[in-house]
């Protein structure tokens, strides 16, 4: 089973997001779960790093979606 059909099949909690990694075609290169958003965006912005945007499983659907489509 694919992730994205994973994705849509099972029901997750709604406060996980993920973070998407683009190379440089556009294409997706990496997906990572982050489980508490909170102290996502509190570590960068100690750290001085631009945070990434987190998404939730309907938009990560949407991406993966169109990044199908691409390939």
């Amino acid at each position: 089973m694919g992730f994205l059909k994973h994705l849509k099949s099972t029901d997750q909690d709604d406060n996980i997001r993920w973070i998407v990694k683009f190379n440089k075609k556009g294409l997706i290169r990496e997906v990572k779960q982050i489980y508490n958003p909170s102290e996502y965006y509190a570590f960068n912005k100690h750290k001085g790093k631009n945070a990434r945007p987190l998404h939730n499983k309907n938009v990560l659907i949407k991406i993966l979606e169109e990044d199908l489509t691409k390939r």
